[in-house]
Order: C-alpha cells, then structure tokens, then sequence
C-alpha cells in the first residue's frame, strides 16, 4: 500500500505540474468533490462563465445548470461515479450576467490512490457560436433545396468525423465534404505552423496518386496560400493565375482557374485554410458556395484544435504516469538510503547499550546510548527533510529566492560542501505557483545527486530572470558542480538515476527546456530554462 507521505508526494506533485496548463486552457476546467462542491475553477472557467474563482469556489455547482437540466447532469455524475463511461455530450449553462449558453462536456472521475472515485474533473467548451453556425446552416438548407448536403455534410463531419477518425483522414474527409459543397473539382486543407505563418500539413482530395507524386512537395504556405493565411474573410478568386500573390505552379501540376479559399480559425489564431479550385462547369464560385464552406470551416477549426488538444493531452497523461513512477522509485530511494539506514543503526546500538547495562557494563553502555542516541538525531532531521521535499512550505513563507537560499545552506551543511553559492536576479520576485514549484524541485534534485553521487566540493546556483528569443522572458536555471562526472547517456538508463526523467518531465510540463553536460572528471551542470508566468493577483498577496 503506498504510504501517506508518497500519496501527500503524487497528489501535490500532480497538481503543481498540471497548474500551468490548466489555467492556460481555453476550456473550462472544473473540480469538485462527490457533493457537487467546486474545489478549483480556472481561467477558461473564469472567460466561459464570468465568475472568478473566490466567487465559486466552495459553492455547489448548481447555480450553472438550468434547473431543467439538474436531473440530466446528476444522472451523468452518478454514471460517471460507478464507472460506467459518458462520451461528451452537449448541454446548457447559465453564465454570471445570466445568459444561456451551448457547452459540450467531458466528466472524468477523480481517483485517490485506492482507485475510489473522490470526486470528479470536468471540462467544458462553449460551443455557442458553433450552435449558432449550425442554424445558420439549417436556415440556408430550408431555403435552397439543392443545398440539403449542406446540413448532412456538417452533421456527418460533427457527428463522425470529429469523434471517430483522427490525424490526416480526418483532414482529407473534411476536405472532400468542402468539394462536394461547393462543386470544385480539386480541394486542399492546409494545417498552419505554431507562428501562423506557414503549413506543417497538406492534404488534398481529387488529385490521383500518379498526379500528386509527378507534382513533388507538398506547399509550404506561399504564393496565394500563404496570403489566405493573413486573412479573417474567405477570398474568391475567377483565374487564380491574375491574383497579385499568385507565385504560379511547380512542372506537372494540373491547371486551376476558379479558387474559394476559406480560413479555418479559432478566436484570432490562424489554424488552417480551406482550398477549393476549379469550379465545376468552368463555372465561378459563388456567395452560396462561400457560406456553405464557411460553415464547414467552423467544424474544421474544432477538428484541428481536438487534434492539437489529444496530441497534448496524451502525450502530458504519458508524462505523469512516467513522473510519478519515478517519484515512488525516489522516495523508496530516499527512504532505504537515508531514513531507515539511520532507524536501523540507532535499532542496533540501543539493543548494545540493553545487553551492556544488562551485564554491568555501564562505559560501554553509556557509549552505545550515546551513539543510538545521535543516529536517532539523524533520523529526525532526515525525516523533516522528506516532509520539506513533499512540500516546500518555505517556498510559500519565502518565495523561490528565500527558499534557495535556505536550501543551499541546508545542503551544504548537510553534505560538508567547502563552497556553496547562489546567484540570483530575483529578490522579492514571485511567479506563478507552478512555474516556482517546477524550478525549485529541479534545482532541488540536482543538488540531491550532487550530494549522493558527485563527490564534490564546490557547488554554484545561477537563477535569473532575463530576455529570452522574441523579448520573452525567461527564467534559467543551472547548478554546477565539480565532482567526479559522469557519462549523461550512462546515466539516464541507470536506475539509481531515477531523478533525472523527474526533471526532464518537469520542465517539459512547463514548455521549458533541460539540458545536462558532463564528462567523467569534469563535474557536471544542470541548466534549464522556463517561459516567465506571472503570479496571479492573489498568489501574490502573501502575508
């Protein structure tokens, strides 16, 4: 059974690593116990529904759910409690100002350790406008007859697409449906880069294997479809080749006169476009066509972002199931090495001093107090320093600069460094929870290993703040050491390096970045480097 301490270990450790990314999401995400009480409430909960988190925080849940819609919620909280699994379904809120609005929602039961469900994760997107879009649809269906494939393409594409095919096949489906609305003979959905200003994904619909292998490459995001990526309007254009951003075709591309293209955006992030060429009948696209992708564009944006979200979401719940493996390993290590070695020694040496005074020999057994006496000592502190590396509350009391400060001086003591510095830019400096918890365990587990493995004397802390690419801030981090070395690659597969992935999977949860150098002889050095989040207002307001 895992003792209270690793549960008090994982529970916070999973909290500080995830705080980041929740309250960066634009979904809202919300916790709650199984009396339906709110204990935390994020950012994307704040935008959705217009109340901060001192408003909601300890208050049921319901006063967001229309009354006639209570029994419905309670029974999927209920199912979702006995195990029984919700895919995610559609509903109505009440927001602060009192407005009604479309939420699509996933409810996920929260677990201690003993796999009982203590309350439940739920996370909620405001799918207003897309409800809205598909009135929208529906009106334009009901007054063109020859559009009904309008509605039945955009309810395939919300229906099948998006909640059974993933990657390129969802891609390329999405694009065959903005063909057949619109009548084109060839069509394309590019995936923008991260920077809005390229494509890092191509599919196209129409052309056949021999006729996409004889054109080469994929395009990058030039030329007329680049220029559509700095668009918020649908651009059509009657002879593609005439348009002033036009760059032409690479050898062997099929001809392409008419052109719809449609961005596919999410609020003012560029995700993608649509690309539709050759209107059938030589024909030019028309404002029915252009509305009829439109609407597919919005089902397109939702598809990308639920792709980019379970790419992320996978790849974090990998991350924690590897992190906490590694966080039991290293407080078993913990404990076997340091603790229970101590309560073993003070076991021995009091058992000596009982059989001493037994038989009379009270120098030996006033020797052999003294000694279980003093291992006992070493336990105690021990012990407090497994508590302090559950959770630094010095790192609440002192922000992370005071906490280093003591750390260091702790370490030092501790492992008979002759010289220990710290060097930081940060004084009266607090960032956000997450990003402080992040940085000081990882500084916290390298002076660890310097202690157990380095054999080292000297020891040197660098914190500071300062312009990273792009004028962003950025908080690094390195401790140098110079011990014994070792070989980085050697030690990653050892498994009395088990804090080492920790520290990798920390960083990476907070877009940061981790590097280790060193070379058997020459010491070693641990640099990271994190993006600056800002405290929140009441992070800061420390008494």
């Amino acid at each position: 059974m895992p003792s209270r301490a690793d549960n008090a270990k994982l529970t916070a450790d999973q909290l500080q690593n995830m705080a980041a990314l929740i309250e960066a999401s634009d979904d809202a995400i919300i916790g709650k116990t199984l009396d339906h009480v709110i204990i935390s409430w994020n950012r994307g909960a704040e935008r959705i529904y217009g109340y901060n988190a001192q408003e909601v925080l300890g208050r049921p849940i319901w006063f967001l759910t229309p009354p006639e819609r209570r029994i419905e919620v309670e029974e999927v909280y209920a199912a979702v409690t006995r195990g029984e699994r919700v895919d995610r379904f559609e509903t109505s809120r009440i927001t602060k100002d009192g407005r009604f609005i479309h939420v699509s929602m996933v409810i996920s039961a929260a677990r201690n350790d003993e796999g009982q469900v203590i309350g439940h994760l739920t996370l909620s997107r405001d799918v207003t406008q897309e409800k809205e879009r598909q009135q929208e649809l529906a009106r334009l269906s009901e007054s063109v007859e020859n559009r009904r494939v309008v509605l039945e393409t955009a309810n395939r594409v919300a229906l099948d697409i998006l909640s059974s095919r993933t990657g390129v096949e969802a891609l390329r489906h999405i694009a065959d449906a903005a063909r057949t609305l619109s009548g084109a003979q060839y069509a394309a959905l590019g995936v923008a880069s991260a920077d809005g200003k390229g494509l890092t994904e191509f599919v196209t619909v129409g052309l056949t294997p021999a006729e996409e292998a004889a054109i080469g490459p994929r395009p990058r995001g030039v030329g007329v479809l680049g220029h559509l990526l700095t668009r918020s309007e649908p651009l059509r254009i009657n002879t593609l080749q005439e348009h002033p951003s036009s760059t032409g075709f690479p050898p062997n591309h099929p001809p392409m006169e008419s052109f719809l293209g449609v961005p596919i955006r999410r609020g003012d992030t560029v995700l993608g476009s649509l690309y539709l060429t050759n209107k059938r009948n030589a024909g030019a696209f028309t404002e029915a066509d252009e509305l009829a992708v439109l609407a597919l564009g919005s089902h397109a944006a939702v598809a990308i972002h639920n792709l980019q979200m379970l790419t992320r979401q996978r790849s974090l719940v990998s991350g924690l199931i590897r992190a906490q493996e590694e966080e039991r390993r290293a407080v078993a290590y913990d404990l076997h090495d340091g603790l229970t070695q101590f309560v073993m020694a003070s076991h021995a040496h009091l058992e000596s001093f009982r059989r001493a005074h037994s038989a009379g020999n009270e120098d030996k057994a006033g020797r052999e107090l003294e000694q279980g006496l003093r291992y006992l000592k070493e336990a105690v502190v021990e012990s407090r320093r497994l508590v302090n590396g559950l959770r630094s509350l010095a790192l609440d009391d002192l922000g992370l600069a005071g906490a280093l400060e003591q750390l260091v001086a702790e370490e030092k003591a501790r492992a008979g460094w002759t010289d220990a510095e710290l060097i930081h830019n940060i004084a009266e400096r607090r960032y956000d929870k997450g990003l402080e918890a992040a940085a000081y365990r990882v500084i916290q587990e390298a002076l660890t290993n310097i202690r157990k493995h380095a054999q080292a004397k000297q020891v040197r802390v660098v914190l500071l703040e300062e312009m990273g690419e792009m004028e962003r801030p950025m908080l690094s981090v390195e401790v140098r050491d110079w011990g014994v070395g070792f070989v980085p690659e050697d030690a990653a597969r050892l498994e009395d390096h088990v804090g080492l992935q920790g520290m990798v999977e920390r960083v990476s949860l907070m877009d940061g970045a981790f590097e280790v150098t060193s070379k058997p002889g020459e010491g070693a050095r641990v640099r990271a480097t994190f993006p600056v989040i800002e405290a929140a207002h009441d992070e800061e307001e420390i008494e």
